[in-house]
């Protein structure tokens, strides 16, 4: 019966090991990840104080412009050609046209 229980005990002693080096293994991690976590942090707080803000370039529409812009929507000039005319995004033009209540539709 004293054999048993010795072998019982070196059971129980390996686990015991195994699970102390999981843990020492988790912890070390955790720290890690909790370092990582900190390095983030203090690089998100600076990040926006670095960072340049960068200007938007914009023009306003002047009336050759407008002008330009209806008789090339009159001639069902697709979006991306006016605005490669008007040197302006298709964006700003497809807006513009519907603020001015002029239609950019190409189909025929």
């Amino acid at each position: 019966m004293a054999k048993t229980a010795k072998k019982a005990t070196r059971k129980t002693t390996a686990t015991k090991k195994t699970a102390k080096a999981a843990n020492a293994s988790r912890s070390a991690r955790t720290s890690t990840l909790s370092r990582t976590a900190k390095a983030r942090k203090s690089t998100a707080s600076a990040a926006p104080a670095a960072r340049k803000a960068r200007k938007v370039a914009r023009r306003e529409w002047t009336r050759d412009d407008v002008r330009e812009l209806k008789s090339l929507a009159k001639q069902r000039t697709p979006v991306a050609k006016i605005a490669k005319a008007l040197k302006r995004t298709p964006g700003a033009t497809a807006a513009k046209a519907f603020k001015l209540g002029v239609s950019l539709d190409t189909r025929r």
